[in-house]
This record gives structure tokens, C-alpha cells and sequence, in this order.
């Protein structure tokens, strides 16, 4: 099996997990919670095989340390210039939070400092400029050959769910495979009640709700529970072509959202929509991914030394080294 980090995704969750423990106020013990927080993510992932931790802390079984055939950390830095083209607010809401801009620097730099200890490990370090790590990790993902687990909180990766690939969500502690999918999708009425959708049309599914993190909005009137019932009845184009269609399908008279669907409106942001957040569009401007790569060679007597110069804490250096030299002999 590959398994995908999301860089980004586990330096800034490791981030803001480590932060107020260490009282990480200067500089120096910000990028060290950066650090500490990605490198404790990244291998003890690895350790893991892309499995939640253990209930109790328990140490995970022993063929996890087998299964993993190739390990690969993603990084995108810079702007995403290509989706702004598109819509130029895109992501522009995290760049004035105070929260981000403060302590991107930070963060930055402990990326910095794991890529250049990756060099001593058996994995593959893909970094690109002005673009998304989600592009490179699509493309890496669909040109690998065998299953393939990515570990990230970014919903959008979900769209590329099928019987080879799952998604590892640190935020839920859950594999999501294409036996869950529905499970683990499916939003949930105010009675309590899921309602699923064909996995198939999960793009769509985002396209219509949108998505706040990244200030994308989706057609309006329609959130996630209203994107869910109507894609379970069918695509959405279904209902750009019938608008009154909706009513019927939500169970109740919705003027506005008819009104958005017969205008245009809604086929208008659907679109746009789509054609930002389709990875496998997005995989078709990387083809190749060799000039952004590199590769680590296994040197488990520098790794070691490095733990111990960079006190690497909550890390089980014995496990992780096993897990390396497991990755290097696959």
C-alpha cells in the first residue's frame, strides 16, 4: 500500500495541537511545535499503516508494520494561482485571518526543517509552488498502481474513494473505504436521520453545498443536507432541467431555490464549483510529478540521531525505525 500525507493538513492540525501544551510563544518553540507536531503525525502514520491509534494507547498489531509499500508527504507552498483564475476569492479568507498570517512563517519553516530530515528516510517528499498539495496528491494517486491510503481532513480527497483507494481522517480517527462511504458521508437531518447519496456523485455533492474553509459558496439556498437529498434522487442536472422537481424532492415549497435553478443562477455556481474542487481535473496538469520530488534514502543511525538532537517527543523511535526499514525492504 502508498500512503499519501497531506502535508500541510498534518503540519498545521500538529500545530495547533502542540501549541498551548509547550507554551509555544517565540519563534523558536512555534516552528518546534511545527516540527514536532508533522514528524509525530507523518511517521507515526507509517508505524500505524494509516490506521487510527489503538484504543487505550495500545501498540498498534504487528502486520501494520508490513503493509506499508511506500510512504509520501505532499506539500504545496505559495498561492493557488490556477483556482483563482477561476474565482479569485478563493482561500483569501484564511490569508486575513490573524491566526494564519501570524503564524504561516512558522509553520513554513518546520516543513522546511522535516524535509530536510525526510532525506535520512525511505520516503518521497513532493513539494510544488503556487499550486495544491490536493492536485499533486490526485495525481500521485491515480497514476499509483495497488491501494492507496491518504491521510488528510480535506473532505475533497473523499471524491476519490473507490475499491483501490480510502481516506485516513485524523480529524474523525476513521478509515473511510468504499464500503463506508454512505456511513460516513451521509449528513444527518434534525430527526436524526442520515441521508446517503451514490458515492459517485460526491463531487457533486460538494460542488452544490460549497465550502466555507476554502470561502467557496455553493448555490444558494442549498446546504449540505438539501445537496444530499437531492443528489439521492438524482444529478443535479436533473433538477436544472425541472426546477420544480426540488420542492418535490425536499417535501416542501422552496420559491427561492426554484427560482436560483430556473434563472441559471445555480448551473452557473454548480459549475464553477466543479470545475475547482474535481481532483481528477486537477491530477491533469501534473502528468509528472519528478521535478517536485525527493527522495529519501534510509539511514536509520541518522535518523536516530536526529530524534535525539531534535528531542523528538511522543514519537516511539523503536517503532518508527521498524517501520522505515519495512518501507525500505518493500
Amino acid at each position: 500500500m502508498l500512503l499519501i500525507a497531506d502535508g500541510n493538513n498534518l503540519a498545521w492540525a500538529g500545530f495547533h495541537a502542540l501549541r498551548k501544551p509547550m507554551g509555544a510563544e517565540t519563534p523558536e518553540l512555534k516552528v518546534r511545535a511545527a516540527l514536532l507536531g508533522l514528524t509525530q503525525s507523518v511517521l507515526g502514520l507509517a508505524v500505524r499503516a494509516g490506521e487510527p491509534p489503538q484504543d487505550g494507547g495500545a501498540p498498534p498489531p504487528p502486520m501494520f508494520r508490513t503493509q506499508v509499500g511506500g510512504v509520501a508527504v505532499v506539500f504545496d507552498e505559495g498561492r493557488p494561482l490556477r483556482r483563482r483564475a477561476i474565482f479569485p476569492g478563493y482561500q483569501l479568507g484564511r490569508e486575513g485571518t490573524e491566526s494564519f498570517t501570524e503564524n504561516e512563517p512558522f509553520v513554513l519553516e518546520g516543513i522546511r526543517l522535516f524535509s530536510a530530515a525526510a532525506r535520512k528516510l525511505p520516503m518521497e517528499v513532493i513539494r510544488g509552488v503556487n499550486t495544491e498539495a490536493d492536485d499533486l496528491i490526485a495525481s500521485l494517486t491515480l497514476n499509483a498502481e495497488g491501494p492507496v491510503r491518504i491521510a488528510s481532513s480535506d473532505r475533497d480527497f473523499l471524491q476519490l474513494v473507490d475499491e483501490r483507494v480510502s481516506i485516513y481522517s485524523p480529524q474523525k480517527r476513521l478509515v473511510i473505504t468504499d464500503r463506508n462511504f454512505a456511513e460516513a458521508t451521509a449528513p444527518s437531518g434534525s430527526d436524526g436521520r442520515a441521508v446517503p447519496f451514490p458515492r459517485e456523485r460526491y463531487l457533486d455533492y460538494r460542488a452544490a453545498s460549497g465550502d466555507a474553509s476554502d470561502d467557496l459558496p455553493g448555490i444558494p439556498g442549498v446546504g449540505t443536507l438539501t445537496a444530499a437529498r437531492l443528489l439521492a434522487h438524482g444529478p443535479m442536472e436533473t433538477f436544472f432541467e425541472a426546477p420544480r422537481l426540488a420542492s418535490q424532492v425536499i417535501g416542501r415549497q422552496n420559491a427561492k431555490l426554484e427560482a436560483v435553478l430556473t434563472s441559471g443562477e445555480a448551473r452557473t455556481v454548480f459549475e464553477r464549483n466543479r470545475a475547482l474542487m474535481d481532483l481528477r481535473a486537477g491530477a491533469a496538469h501534473f502528468p509528472s510529478l519528478q521535478d517536485m520530488t525527493q527522495e529519501g534514502e534510509w539511514d536509520e543511525a541518522g535518523f536516530r540521531d536526529w530524534c535525539k538532537e531534535q528531542r523528538i517527543a511522543g514519537l516511539d523511535v523503536n517503532g518508527a525505525s521498524q517501520a522505515m526499514d519495512g518501507v525500505a525492504r518493500a
